[in-house]
C-alpha cells in the first residue's frame, strides 16, 4: 500500500508544478559585481539622442533580463559617467520589474528633443545626457552615485553590468565597446551573448529601442512638499514621478536661458544648523511656458514632472502647471549660515534655497568672467591656490589644499546661459567686467542681496534672483574691492638706498613687432566684426595682427615696464627677431626705444644678444631679453648664453635658452649675475621619459623643465664663482614646490616670494592662484635682498581687458594702462648694493651635518668644498658661519676611514675646524674608554667639543662627557648643546658601556639651555643656543614626509619638536638617516624655529641661518635648508679654500693607504649583492633604486635583503663547527651591513669592498634558544624598547640563514603576528633548542631583540665579523643573489574540511634588492601535489584552491613557490575530521478522504509513511501543513504517524503536505510529502 501511496502522490506533484511555473516566480536578488552571469544586462546603448543628424529624439539604455525569473528593479539604477569613468553624476532610478526574456528601455536626456522621432514609451526616464561617441554606463542594484574610478567598477559589488564605449575607462573585460554615433548604437547580438567583455560582447548597428510597456502611461500626480521632493540624498527619491506642490517664488529667470523660476516653502529660511538641516525646502521650476506668469513673492502651486537636470532637482511644469494662488503664505527668509558650507551634502541640503552669504569671500578666477559672466570665488580670504605651488606633488600637503580648494570653491553666475563668445552673443556686454570697477582675483567679494544656491555645469554656483547685466550694475548681487596698485610696493621691496639695485621679470605676452599681416600664411584670431587681433597659426608670428593691434599691446607693456622702477628687467616671449630673418634684437630695440619715448628721455638700454646662444635654427620664435636702466646699473663682461644645450634630445630643444649678464650698480657696489629663464611649459609633453602628464599636478613636460633646472645649475656653476651673486629670473613654468624648482633649491638657490612671504602670485590658471614665474637668489644675493613683491596687475585682471579681447564684446574694456597688459605677473626683488660691512643685526650661519660615518672617499673633497662655499658665502654677506655635528661622525666608516680606526675622519673634521659635536651611538662602537681615550684624547684628537648632556655615569647624574660648547662667532656667543639617543644601549655592544647610563636626551637639552640662560657667567651664558640630537624624524622630505606627520607619530622625534625648551633657537637631528627642513613651532608660542636634518654621509650640508639682534637678545628671523653637496670641479675648490687643500692632503694619503690594503681582491660576485632599497622600481622586471647614485635608495632596514640572507648564511657556514659554537641558525641585523657588494665593474670583491659591510668589528657568538624565543626573537622585529616604548625604527628586518622561512600577518595583536616557522624544511618545534649564530651586539640583546639575553650556553667563538667574512667570501667566489625571500605575509590558516576551498591572500613576495625579479606567478601545491598557479601583482596573490577531497584529517603541508625568484612559502594547514553522512529520508500522505463537508462528524485521517534510506525506523514527528501553516502533527511509530484534520474547514480546495522533523536532523534529513488537495463543501 505504501508503494501505491507513494505513485499517486507523485502525480499530485507534478500537476501543482505545473501550477507553479504558470503563476511564476519569485523576484532574483541583486547580482555582485559584473559577471557573465548576470540576470539583467546593458542590451543596448544609444548617445546621439537630439543631436545633429540624430535618429531619435533622445539618448536611451535598453536593458534585458537573461534570468528565467522575474528580477525587481526598485531600488536600482542606471548611471552615466563620461569617458574618464570618474564622475558618475547621471544617475536615473529604476522602478518596477522586468519579466523573464523581456526588455525594459530607459529614457535619458536630449540635446534638442525636436530633432528625431520620439522612443517608444519607456520604462524609466532622467535628463543624464549621454555623450554619443564616448562614455560608459552602469546598471546598479542600488540608487546612490557610483564612487568607483573607470575599470574597477567591474569589481564593484553593487554593478549588475558595466558598458564603457569608445573611449570610456569604466569597461568590463579588457577594453571598451565600439564608439557608436549619432545616428548608431551599440548592442549585444540577439542571443544577448554576455561574456563580461565589452569589445567583444557589443558591434555597432542602427539603434532599435524596445520597452517592457508595463507602465502607466498618464500616472495621478502625487502630492509632495518640496522637501518631499528634494528628499535627503542628492537626487530627487521622485524622480521620473508627476507631483503637485506649492511655494513661494524666490528667484524667476524669464530671459537668459534659464526658462524657469524658483519656489521656495513659504516661512522656511533664516538661521539655519546644517548639523539638523539636511534638506533643501527649494526647488527649480523648469518651464519656459510659465515663467512670463509669475513675479518674485508670488505664492504658486505647480504640477509637473520631477527629475534631475544634471545633478539639479527641478519640475518641469508644462503652460497648464501653474496656479498662482491668492491666499497669503508666510514669507521665505534667506538662509543664514556661517560661511559656505564645505561638504555637498550640506550644500545639497541648501540646493535652490535663497542664501544670504556672510563672512568673508575672496575672487579667485576671472577668465570665464568674459565669456560666461561668472566669477570664480574662494570662501575665506584668499583665493584658491595651486596645490604644487604650496606643496610638493603628490604629498599629503598636496592633497590637503585639493581637498580645501574643493571645500572653499563656488561660482557668481549671472542668472543666465549666455555665452558671450558665440556670434550671435557678441554685441552683448558679460557682467561684473568694467575698466574702473575692476573685478580681480585676490579681492573682496562683498554681498549685498540674496542669491539662489544652484547647481549648473557640475559645479556650485550662487545665482542672483534674476537675469542680471551691466545695463543694471546695482542689480549684481555683490561688489568687488579695488585691489590695483598704481606700482609695486616700495616698503616689501625695501630697496631705498641710494645704491640699491631692483630687478624684475616680466612675461611680456608674445611682445612681436612682426605682425601677422606681414605673413601671407597667418591666420588670425578675430574680433566681433571679423578683424584680426592677434595671429592663431600659420606662421611663425604669435602677436598681434596689424599695426593698430601691436600699438595697443606696446602701450599696455611700457605702460607696466615703466611702472616697475626696476633697473634690470629680464623679458620673456619678446620676438626672436634672428629666428624670422630679421636683424637681431629689432624687436628688443623697438620696445626699448618705445620705452624711452614714453619716458621722455634715454633711460633704458638693452643687453645685445649673446655670441654663445645657439645657432639660430636650433632657436625659439620667441626669446628670453634683458634691458636695464644705465644711470643704475653698468653691465660687466660680455653677455652670456647657455648655448650647447638645444639640440635635439638636449634640455633647451623645447625651451628658450638661459641668457645672463652681470651687472655692477652704478654707484659702487658688488656685482650681480643675473640669469633670465623661460622653460617649457605645461600644455604638452615634450621627448624626455617623464614628460606625459602623470596627474601629481605639475602637468606636462616635467621631466624637460627638470632636465633645464639641471643644466641651468651646472652652468651657472661653471660660469659664476661659488661667492658670486647670483640671481635666476623668469617663467620658470613651475610652481614654488614642483620638481624643477627643487633641483635650484637644492643647488642653494632660494624663491624670494617664499623667503619674503610675498603676499600674492604671479599666474592665475584653472580657477586657482600660484607662482610660475620667479626670483631665485644664492646664498651671496639673498644675504643681499632687502625684499620682493608681485605686482598684481595682469593674471587676476579680467581677461577682456586685454588687447587680445578688443572688440571682442558690446562694450570696449580697451585702455593704454598696465592691467592685463600680460597674463603674467611681474616680481620684483630689491638687492642692496652690498659694498659695505652690515651694521644691526647679525646673521649667524649654521653649517651642520649628520651620520657623516667616516666616508673618505672621492667626495670627500666636494663635501668639504661644500661646508667652504656656504662658509665663505655667509662672511662674503657680512655674517659669520659655524660648522657643527649631529654626531655619527665615525663607525660603520668606509674601509678608507676604518682601516685606520677613523683618524683620517676625526683629521679631516679637524681641518675644516668643526667646532662642537653631539656623540652619536657609532661613537661608542669601540667602547666608552676608547671615545674617551683615544678619539678625544683630552682634545689632543678630536679638537672639537663632543657632547653628550645625557650620558651619565651609571647609577649618577653626573655627566660622563662634555654637555656643551660655547663658540664665538661673528661676536654672537652660541651654545652648542649635545644629546644623544636614549636607544644607544641597545644599538652597540652593551660590555663597552656598562659603566654608562643614557637618559633623556630633551630633558638634558632643556636642564642645560636653562643653566646657559640664567646669567651665571660661572656656569656658562650663550646669546644663541644650539640643539644637537642624536636621534631623529622616522621619515624626512624625499620620503614625502613631513614634520606633522611625524610628530604625530609619536616617539622621541615628537618630544624633541614639542618639549624642548623655547630657549633653544635652533635644532639639528640626526641618527635616522633622513632629510628634512622644516618649521617647528615653538613650545608656547606662535613663532617657529628650524629643525633639519640632512640625511647622511655628507651628501647634503644642513644650513640654517638665524638673524640675531644683539639690542633685544632675540633671533628674529632665520632660513633653512639643506644645501646639496656642490658640483664645483674639486681643483677649483682645492685651489679656493686652503681647508680644502688640507683635506684633500688627508684624503689623499688615506686613500692611497687604503688601496694598498683594501685593493687585495678577496672573493667575487656574479651579480650585485645588497640591502633592501627604497624608492626605486621594477624596469623590465628587474628592481632598480632611485639613482641618481648606484646606492641611492639603500639600508631600508625594514625590508628582507639579499644581502641579509648572504651574510646570515655565512654567519651559519663559519659557525656551524661544533667547536665555534654548533650553528644552526644564522642571524644577522640590518643595520649591521653598512654597504653593498656590487658586480661593477668586475664583480671582484676587494678587502675594502668586504670591509665596507660589516665595518663594526664584533665579535661572532653563538647563544641557544628554544623554539618559543625563535619565533619570539622575530617577533621583536616590532620593535620595543626595555621601557616599551616603539622606536623610531619600529620595525627591523632580521636576516636569516637560507635554512630558515617563516610566514606573518601584521595585521594579528603584538607578540602573535608569526604564523608558521619552518627550520630545515620541517615545522619548527617550540620545546626544541636551536643553536643561534650572529653579532656578539646582536646577542647581548642589541637592536631591541632582548631575547638574545635570555639566551643559553653563550659562547665567543673567538672570531670577528670582519676576519670571517673575509675568509667565506675567499672560500665561495662568484657568489649569487638569492632572490628568494624567507619571510611572507600569509595569514594563518583555519582548520578546513576535505573538498572545501581555501582562500588566502600572499603578499610580501618581492625583494627590493638590486636586480631583484618581479614575480609573477605563484604555485600552490598540497603535500607535494600540484592544485594551481596564481597571478602575482605588486609582490601579492590571491590563493583560492580546494583541499583534494582525499585529504586525510589532521596536518599538512601547503607549498607556495613564487616565480621567476624561486620564493617557498610552506604553510601548515589542518584537514578535519570528516562529519558523518546524513541519512536520508521520504515522506509520503494519503488523506481518507478528498472530498469533504464541512463540519462532517468524520473527520479526514491523515496517514502518513516515513521510510529511511539506510532502511532502519524512524525517529521524529509528522507535521501536516497548509502552507506553511501547521494544522496537525503526530509521532511517528514504526515508520508511520497518524493523526486528524480539523473538522471545519472552509469551503473550497486545500492542499496538504506531510513534513517530517526527525529528531537527529544531523544525522537524518527531513523530508516533504507530495501535495494532497481536499474540496470542501
Amino acid at each position: 500500500m505504501g508503494s501505491a501511496v507513494r505513485t499517486r502522490v507523485t502525480g499530485g506533484i507534478g500537476a501543482l508544478a505545473l501550477a507553479v511555473v504558470g503563476i511564476g516566480a519569485a523576484p532574483l536578488a541583486a547580482q555582485a559585481a559584473v559577471s557573465p552571469d548576470a540576470p539583467v544586462v546593458v542590451a543596448e546603448v544609444y548617445g546621439g539622442g537630439g543631436n545633429s543628424g540624430a535618429v531619435y529624439s533622445h539618448d536611451f539604455i535598453e536593458l534585458a533580463n537573461t534570468s528565467d525569473a522575474v528580477v525587481d528593479l526598485a531600488g536600482w539604477s542606471v548611471q552615466y559617467a563620461s569617458a574618464a569613468g570618474t564622475n558618475w553624476s547621471g544617475v536615473i532610478p529604476l522602478a518596477g520589474s522586468i519579466e523573464p526574456g523581456a526588455r525594459y528601455l530607459v529614457q535619458a536626456g536630449t540635446n534638442n528633443a525636436g530633432v528625431g522621432q520620439p522612443l517608444p514609451a519607456p520604462d524609466a526616464t532622467g535628463s543624464a545626457n549621454l555623450s554619443a561617441t564616448n562614455g560608459n554606463i552602469a546598471l546598479v542594484s542600488a540608487g546612490g552615485a557610483l564612487q568607483c574610478d573607470a575599470a574597477a567598477c567591474a569589481a564593484d559589488a553593487a554593478v549588475v553590468d558595466l558598458v564603457g564605449f569608445g573611449t570610456g575607462a569604466a569597461f568590463a573585460g579588457t577594453g571598451p565597446a565600439p564608439s557608436p554615433s549619432n545616428s548608431t548604437s551599440i548592442a549585444r547580438d540577439a542571443d544577448l551573448t554576455n561574456t563580461a567583455a565589452n569589445a567583444a560582447d557589443f558591434t555597432v548597428g542602427a539603434p532599435t529601442p524596445d520597452a517592457a510597456g508595463g507602465g502607466d502611461p498618464d500616472p495621478d500626480p502625487v502630492t509632495a512638499t518640496i522637501a518631499e521632493i528634494q528628499g535627503d540624498g542628492a537626487a530627487s527619491p521622485l524622480v521620473g514621478s508627476t507631483v503637485v506642490t506649492r511655494g513661494v517664488v524666490t528667484a524667476a529667470y524669464p530671459t537668459g536661458g534659464f526658462d524657469g523660476y524658483v519656489i521656495q516653502t513659504p516661512g522656511t529660511g533664516g538661521v539655519l544648523d546644517l548639523a539638523t538641516h539636511t534638506t533643501s525646502q527649494a526647488v527649480f521650476v523648469y518651464s519656459a511656458a510659465t515663467v512670463g506668469q509669475v513675479a518674485i513673492g508670488d505664492h504658486v502651486e505647480v504640477t509637473g514632472v520631477v527629475s534631475e537636470f544634471f545633478g539639479l532637482t527641478e519640475i518641469t511644469v508644462g503652460a497648464d502647471g501653474l496656479s498662482v494662488l491668492s491666499e497669503p503664505a508666510d514669507d521665505v527668509a534667506p538662509a543664514q549660515l556661517a560661511g559656505w558650507p564645505a561638504d555637498g551634502a550640506q550644500r545639497e541640503s541648501l540646493e535652490s534655497m535663497l542664501y544670504l552669504p556672510e563672512g568673508a569671500f575672496t575672487v579667485s578666477d576671472t577668465y570665464n568672467t568674459n565669456r560666461w559672466g561668472e566669477v570664480t570665488l574662494a570662501a575665506g580670504e584668499e583665493p584658491l591656490r595651486q596645490p604644487t605651488d604650496v606643496a610638493r606633488p603628490g604629498s599629503p600637503e598636496a592633497a590637503a589644499v585639493v581637498a580645501d580648494n574643493a571645500a572653499r570653491e563656488v561660482r557668481l553666475d549671472d542668472g543666465a546661459t549666455t555665452d558671450f563668445l558665440e556670434p550671435a552673443n557678441s554685441g552683448l556686454t558679460p557682467p561684473y567686467i568694467s575698466l574702473t570697477d575692476p573685478v580681480r582675483v585676490g579681492a573682496a567679494a562683498t554681498f549685498g542681496a540674496a542669491v539662489v544656491v544652484d547647481f549648473r555645469n557640475d559645479v556650485w554656483k550662487l545665482n542672483p534672483v534674476a537675469h542680471v547685466t551691466p545695463a543694471d550694475p546695482g542689480a549684481y548681487p555683490a561688489t568687488f574691492a579695488n585691489t590695483r596698485t598704481d606700482a609695486p610696493d616700495a616698503a616689501a621691496i625695501g630697496d631705498t638706498g641710494d645704491d640699491a639695485v631692483r630687478l624684475a621679470s616680466f612675461n611680456v605676452l608674445n611682445y612681436f613687432t612682426t605682425l601677422g599681416t606681414d605673413g601671407a600664411t597667418c591666420v588670425p584670431y578675430t574680433d566681433r566684426a571679423g578683424d584680426g587681433v592677434t595671429v592663431e597659426e600659420g606662421c611663425d608670428q604669435r602677436g598681434a595682427w596689424d599695426a593698430e593691434d601691436f600699438q595697443r599691446q606696446q602701450d599696455k607693456i611700457v605702460a607696466a615696464i615703466n611702472g616697475l622702477d626696476a633697473d634690470v628687467v629680464g623679458l620673456m616671449e619678446i620676438e626672436n627677431s634672428a629666428a624670422l630673418g630679421e636683424t637681431a634684437d629689432e624687436a628688443l630695440g623697438a620696445l626699448v626705444a618705445a620705452l624711452n619715448a614714453a619716458a621722455g628721455a634715454d633711460v633704458w638700454a638693452f643687453v645685445p644678444s649673446s655670441a654663445e646662444l645657439p645657432p639660430v635654427e636650433l632657436q625659439d620664435v620667441i626669446t628670453n631679453a634683458i634691458i636695464y636702466r644705465p644711470g643704475a646699473v653698468t653691465p660687466v663682461g660680455e653677455p652670456r648664453a647657455l648655448g650647447t644645450q638645444s639640440a635635439e634630445g638636449q634640455p633647451f630643444a623645447n625651451a628658450r635658452e638661459p641668457i645672463g649678464q652681470v651687472f655692477a650698480p652704478a654707484g659702487g657696489g658688488e656685482d650681480v649675475f643675473v640669469v633670465v629663464n623661460h622653460f617649457k611649459s605645461k600644455g604638452s609633453p615634450g621627448p624626455l621619459p617623464g614628460d606625459e602628464d602623470s596627474g601629481d599636478g605639475q602637468g606636462a613636460s616635467n621631466a624637460s623643465r627638470v632636465a633645464q633646472a639641471t643644466a641651468l645649475r651646472d652652468w651657472v656653476g661653471q660660469v659664476a664663482a661659488a661667492d658670486d651673486a647670483v640671481a635666476l629670473l623668469g617663467d620658470f613654468n613651475s610652481y614654488g614646490q614642483e620638481d624643477p624648482l627643487h633641483v635650484l633649491y637644492d643647488a642653494g638657490y632660494t624663491d624670494v616670494e617664499a623667503h619674503f612671504d610675498v603676499d600674492g602670485s604671479s599666474y592665475s590658471f584653472g580657477r586657482q592662484s600660484g607662482s610660475l614665474d620667479h626670483v631665485l637668489l644664492n646664498a651671496p644675493a639673498l644675504a643681499r635682498a632687502t625684499g620682493a613683491d608681485i605686482w598684481e596687475i595682469n593674471s587676476g585682471e579680467a581677461v577682456a581687458l586685454e588687447y587680445s579681447r578688443h572688440n571682442y564684446h558690446g562694450t570696449l574694456f580697451y585702455d593704454a594702462t598696465a592691467y592685463r597688459s600680460s597674463d603674467h605677473d611681474p616680481v620684483l626683488v630689491g638687492l642692496a648694493a652690498g659694498d659695505s660691512e652690515p651694521t644691526g643685526p647679525v646673521d649667524l650661519t649654521l653649517l651642520n651635518i649628520n651620520d657623516f660615518h667616516g666616508r673618505i672617499d672621492g667626495n670627500t673633497v666636494a663635501f668639504a668644498g661644500t661646508v667652504e662655499e656656504q662658509r665663505a658665502a655667509a662672511e662674503a654677506a657680512g655674517g659669520s658661519a659655524v660648522f657643527l655635528s649631529a654626531g655619527d661622525n665615525i663607525g660603520a666608516s668606509l674601509f678608507a676611514s676604518s682601516v685606520q680606526q677613523d683618524q683620517p675622519t676625526i683629521d679631516v673634521l679637524n681641518a675644516l675646524e668643526l667646532a662642537a659635536s653631539a656623540v652619536g651611538n657609532h661613537e661608542f662602537d669601540a667602547g666608552y674608554a676608547d671615545l674617551v681615550d683615544r678619539v678625544i684624547a683630552g682634545g689632543s684628537n678630536a679638537q672639537w667639543g663632543y657632547l653628550g648632556a645625557n650620558v651619565y655615569e651609571a647609577g649618577t647624574t653626573t655627566p660622563a662627557l662634555d654637555e656643551y660648547r660655547l663658540v664665538e662667532s661673528g661676536g654672537v656667543t652660541v651654545g652648542v648643546i649635545g644629546a644623544v639617543t636614549e636607544e644607544t644601549p641597545t644599538l652597540v655592544r652593551p660590555g663597552g658601556i656598562s659603566t654608562l647610563e643614557f637618559g633623556n636626551p630633551v630633558e638634558a637639552v632643556n636642564r642645560v639651555a636653562a643653566q646657559l640662560t640664567d646669567g651665571d657667567e660661572a656656569n656658562g651664558e650663550a646669546d644663541v643656543i644650539v640643539a644637537e640630537y642624536h636621534e631623529g624624524a622616522g621619515a624626512g622630505t624625499p620620503d614625502g614626509s613631513t614634520l606633522e606627520e611625524e610628530v604625530a607619530a609619536g616617539g622621541a622625534f615628537a618630544q624633541i619638536v614639542n618639549e624642548t625648551s623655547p630657549l633653544v633657537d635652533a635644532i639639528f637631528t640626526g641618527h635616522t638617516h633622513k632629510q628634512y627642513a622644516w618649521d617647528a613651532p615653538i613650545p608656547g608660542s606662535t613663532e617657529t624655529r628650524p629643525i633639519v636634518q640632512t640625511g647622511s654621509y655628507g651628501e647634503f650640508i644642513g644650513q640654517v641661518v638665524l638673524t640675531y639682534d644683539a639690542t633685544t637678545d632675540d633671533v628674529t628671523a632665520y632660513t633653512a635648508e639643506n644645501v646639496a653637496r656642490t658640483a664645483t670641479p674639486a681643483d677649483q675648490l682645492i685651489a679656493t679654500y686652503p681647508r680644502v687643500s688640507e683635506v684633500n692632503d688627508i684624503v689623499t694619503a688615506a686613500l692611497a693607504y687604503a688601496e694598498e690594503i683594501g685593493e687585495q681582491p678577496v672573493g667575487s660576485v656574479a651579480a650585485d649583492i645588497t640591502t633592501a632599497f627604497s624608492g626605486g622600481s621594477y624596469v623590465n622586471g628587474v628592481y632598480v633604486g632611485p639613482g641618481p647614485e648606484p646606492t641611492s635608495g639603500r639600508d631600508d632596514r625594514a625590508s628582507e635583503s639579499s644581502l641579509g640572507g648572504l651574510v646570515a648564511n655565512a654567519l651559519l657556514d663559519t659557525l656551524a663547527d661544533a667547536d665555534l659554537g654548533g650553528a644552526e641558525i644564522g642571524v644577522v641585523n640590518p643595520g649591521g651591513m653598512r654597504a653593498e657588494l656590487l658586480y661593477a665593474p668586475d664583480g671582484v670583491v676587494t678587502y675594502a669592498e668586504a670591509n665596507a659591510v660589516l665595518p663594526f668589528v664584533n665579535n661572532l657568538w653563538t647563544t641557544t634558544l628554544t623554539g618559543e624565543q625563535v619565533k619570539l626573537m622575530l617577533e621583536q622585529q616590532w620593535q620595543r624598547t626595555d621601557e616599551g616604548e616603539v622606536p623610531s625604527r619600529p620595525y627591523l628586518q632580521l636576516g636569516l640563514s637560507s635554512n630558515v622561512t617563516y610566514t606573518f600577518d601584521a595585521s594579528r595583536p603584538e607578540g602573535d603576528r608569526i604564523t608558521s616557522i619552518t627550520v630545515n624544511g620541517a615545522p619548527l618545534d617550540p620545546a626544541a633548542p636551536y643553536r643561534i649564530g650572529t653579532f656578539s651586539f646582536l646577542a647581548e640583546g642589541g637592536d631591541n631583540f632582548h631575547v638574545f639575553a635570555d639566551g643559553a650556553d653563550t659562547r665567543d667563538s673567538g672570531l670577528i665579523d670582519r676576519d670571517a667574512w673575509i675568509a667565506y667570501l675567499e672560500a665561495h667566489p662568484g657568489l649569487e643573489p638569492d632572490f628568494a625571500r624567507q619571510a611572507v605575509s600569509v595569514p594563518e590558516l583555519p582548520e578546513t574540511e576535505a573538498g572545501a576551498e581555501v582562500a588566502f591572500d600572499v603578499t610580501g613576495l618581492n625583494l627590493t634588492s638590486l636586480g631583484s625579479p618581479e614575480n609573477t606567478a605563484l604555485t600552490a601545491s598540497f603535500d607535494g601535489a600540484e592544485l594551481g598557479e596564481f597571478a602575482v601583482a605588486d609582490g601579492a596573490a590571491s590563493v583560492a584552491l580546494t583541499v583534494p577531497a582525499d585529504a586525510t584529517a589532521g596536518a599538512h603541508t601547503l607549498t607556495l613557490v613564487a616565480a621567476p625568484s624561486g620564493t617557498t612559502v610552506t604553510v601548515p594547514i589542518t584537514v578535519s575530521e570528516a562529519a558523518p553522512p546524513t541519512v536520508g529520508s521520504e515522506t509520503s500522505l494519503w488523506l481518507s478522504q478528498t472530498t469533504y463537508r464541512s463540519g462532517s462528524w468524520l473527520p479526514i485521517i491523515a496517514f502518513s509513511h516515513v521510510e529511511l534510506d539506510d532502511g532502519r525506523f524512524p525517529r521524529g514527528r509528522v507535521e501536516i501543513r497548509e502552507g506553511d501553516q501547521v494544522v496537525a502533527s503526530a509521532r511517528v511509530v514504526l515508520g508511520v504517524a497518524i493523526t486528524t484534520l480539523p473538522r471545519h474547514l472552509t469551503p473550497g480546495t486545500h492542499t496538504y503536505t506531510a513534513h517530517f522533523v526527525p529528531s537527529d536532523p544531523e544525522a537524518v534529513s527531513g523530508s516533504v510529502s507530495d501535495p494532497v488537495t481536499v474540496r470542501v463543501r
